[in-house]
């Protein structure tokens, strides 16, 4: 077999992936990433002196345009679901409806379509808290940035979040799961739902299957939500997707009433399905508003109307970056003006910028690829613990260099919410956290190796490097392709999907890159392609023993932007093997 050492954009490799984890540095302006950066956005051309024709404020509608012909109704969530009761159409005045849609005529035509937010404190007197001033805890998810995406994408946001919050990034956080809900699931319960193998080949089981995690409501699960309100936070839980990602996507049950005091699941839901045309446009970005700034707005109301009491809030902002990885670069100097606004409220609080995995589409170069696994995680700390004594910065910077995981992320959480208020915040001892399968970041974590052998991460998402060789054999690399795509039908003849799904013809494999893993075995990366009119483009990993010409595969995702190609088998799939006849 011919093959070739990869020369690599990546300074440091080992031969001993199960005790040792090399971790990557590289520069994250590679040209290999920077094609078409940044890009064009919705909002370049958008009509910077539009001001809303109505407003909502104090619990109170009215209309601003001087002779503007308007009505408005307001929208409300039935449960968790994606389901909305409308009112009727109103005269401007009082209204107690959080959402509320507000729409203007011109000779029976619409011309202005706007969905206004408040937030009601939900109580006049705070809930009960379990420790004395519990500090806040905001949670920010920008969906599909990796580390790297993060620091092209916000540079002047992350400097000011270093510089004014000290906030320490960790730069080797490694996904545990191919999309958003097997990271989101570890996240908010602390479950896996994505199995596999390690580095060595022993089997990952996850503790849910597909009918644990999807089949029924998660609502008597422990979650973070429940979590944090038996502790006595409010809590908030802001997603700009109707399909919520660890909910009810791609077709589960998700919870059936709302995890949280406030969801912004009515607005997603009002405006994708029930809004009036205009309504339904409002956020593409002419009037230089997008779904971030409704999301980001409700959040404000939030710290507004419960600045009285502790907050958890969970925003989680699908739309900016899911389909285009230089997305969240709109969101740079926004940020910066959010965080400015809210200053004394973050300083005093837990601040988490946390993603679920990288960009997951399009062509790839080495480092594309290796950002696919690499989520991007910042946190910054109240003020009052930044001193040198409480050494809460130090241990951060510490852990910072390891390898870490989601379940790492959630652990860190619970250990502010039930744990760190005993020692006023200055415990740095390691402690486990009962059925918790990480360690918090807050103090120092086992003395064992952290690498993709000895945590849940599966090796086909594992950003610890070892020796690569590109195969030239191409004999080889087509005799391997074909059988992905026999592993593929056979996947897909398993769960009766035969007469829906074309089969696939092999076009090409674009690489195949053997790891070097075990002089046992082989390790093999490999990217196959199919001919029109099923054309796809496949990636997995695959263990090759030469002795017995026998194969074990690992998940097999899409790399293509597959769209509803997939379709057809949206009730049943986590991951789109099909493509529709």
């Amino acid at each position: 077999m011919t093959r070739q050492k990869i020369e690599t954009p990546f300074l440091h490799s080992t031969t001993d992936a199960e005790n040792m984890c090399a971790l990557p540095v590289y520069d994250f302006s590679h040209p290999s990433v920077m094609k078409g950066f940044p890009g064009h956005f919705p909002t370049d051309n958008c009509d910077k002196n539009f001001k809303p024709w109505t407003e909502l404020e104090h619990g109170a509608w009215r209309i601003i345009k001087d002779g503007a012909n308007c009505s408005a109704r307001c929208v409300k969530g039935v449960r968790a679901s994606s389901k909305v009761v409308v009112g009727e159409w109103l005269e401007p005045g009082n209204v107690d409806c959080e959402f509320l849609e507000a729409v203007c005529w011109e000779n029976g035509k619409e011309v202005y379509g706007y969905i206004h937010t408040q937030i009601k404190s939900k109580s006049t007197t705070s809930p009960p808290s379990l420790f004395p001033n519990p500090p806040n805890v905001f949670v920010f998810t920008i969906d599909s940035m990796s580390f790297g995406s993060a620091k092209r994408s916000l540079p002047n946001f992350l400097n000011y979040f270093q510089s004014e919050f000290q906030a320490v990034e960790f730069p080797f956080v490694n996904k545990v799961g191919e999309n958003s809900k097997p990271n989101g699931i570890p996240l908010w319960f602390g479950k896996s739902i994505s199995g596999g193998t390690k580095v060595s080949w022993d089997e990952i089981v996850p503790d849910w299957n597909r009918t644990e995690f999807c089949d029924r409501y998660l609502d008597n699960e422990t979650h973070i939500f429940k979590q944090f309100k038996q502790y006595g936070y409010t809590t908030v839980q802001l997603e700009d997707w109707t399909q919520t990602m660890i909910g009810s996507s791609p077709s589960c049950l998700g919870f059936y009433e709302r995890p949280a005091d406030h969801t912004f699941l009515p607005f997603s839901a009002f405006r994708t399905n029930y809004g009036t045309n205009i309504t339904k446009t409002h956020l593409n970005g002419k009037l230089c508003r997008e779904n971030h700034h409704a999301v980001m707005d409700h959040l404000q109301q939030a710290i507004t109307a419960y600045s009285d009491r502790p907050l958890f809030s969970w925003t989680w902002l699908v739309d900016i970056g899911h389909d285009y990885s230089n997305g969240p670069y709109r969101m740079d100097q926004y940020l910066i003006d959010y965080f400015i606004k809210n200053r004394q409220v973050f300083d005093d609080s837990f601040v988490f910028f946390v993603s679920d995995h990288g960009f997951r589409m399009g062509v790839w170069s080495e480092i594309g690829l290796f950002e696919r696994n690499n989520p991007y995680l910042g946190i910054s700390i109240p003020r009052k613990y930044r001193d040198d004594k409480n050494g809460m910065l130090e241990m951060m910077r510490i852990n910072s260099k390891q390898l870490q995981t989601h379940f790492d992320t959630r652990a860190t959480m619970l250990d502010i919410l039930m744990y760190q208020s005993y020692t006023n915040f200055m415990d740095r001892e390691l402690i486990p956290i009962p059925n918790e399968k990480g360690h918090s970041l807050l103090r120092k974590q086992p003395a064992s190796p952290r690498t993709c052998g000895t945590l849940p991460i599966p090796k086909q998402y594992c950003i610890c490097q070892v020796e690569k060789y590109k195969v030239l054999d191409d004999s080889l690399m087509t005799r391997f392709g074909q059988k992905v795509l026999d592993h593929v039908h056979e996947l897909l003849d398993q769960s009766n999907f035969t007469s829906i799904c074309h089969r696939y013809e092999l076009k090409e494999v674009p690489s195949l890159i053997e790891y070097g893993y075990s002089a046992t075995w082989n390790t093999y990366e490999i990217n196959v392609k199919t001919k029109e009119p099923s054309a796809v483009h496949f990636q997995t990993m695959m263990a090759y023993d030469p002795k017995t010409e026998t194969m074990n595969f690992e998940k097999v995702v899409r790399l293509d932007q597959y769209g509803d190609t997939a379709k057809c088998t949206a009730k049943v799939r986590l991951e789109p093997l099909c493509r529709c006849r």
